[in-house]
């Protein structure tokens, strides 16, 4: 074991341990806030979302699960979270109707938006699945 080793492992695990938080800790606050009637800046589920992030950084530590489809999946999530609240305030906007509580408007644009990262992050196996020809980098106009 040298320096360079450990130094390498620790920056994977904490790497991943942050994609997963990321990742994780919008659907477990909204859940939380749902079933106990909490705000969406309470400590309990941030405090399980770190828990479980923690715990399921091995496979990425591992070499197991790809860093790249992480990132992939946090980014398209924050980008269709965020995508889907502004459709959502359109609609209510132009159907004239009042804004749901904070809570319910954000489990509405997170039911949109991990489909679109699940989709995002494996597209490689959706377009595999549809018959279609897989996304190759080297095919790419974007090298």
């Amino acid at each position: 074991m040298t320096i360079r080793s450990w130094a390498t492992a620790t920056v994977d695990f904490l790497l991943a341990a942050l994609g997963l938080y990321l990742a994780l800790a919008p659907a477990f606050t909204v859940v939380y806030a749902l079933v106990a009637d909490a705000t969406l800046f309470a400590g309990p589920p941030q405090t399980a979302a770190a828990v479980v992030a923690v715990g399921g950084s091995y496979p990425f530590v591992a070499g197991d699960w790809s860093y790249r489809r992480l990132l992939v999946f946090v980014v398209a999530l924050y980008v269709a979270s965020g995508a889907a609240g502004l459709a959502g305030l359109a609609v209510l906007r132009t159907l004239d109707v009042s804004l749901p509580s904070a809570v319910v408007a954000r489990a509405g644009a997170l039911a949109a938006a991990y489909p679109v990262a699940l989709a995002a992050a494996f597209r490689d196996r959706v377009r595999e699945r549809l018959g279609l020809r897989p996304v190759d980098a080297a095919d790419s106009q974007w090298r």
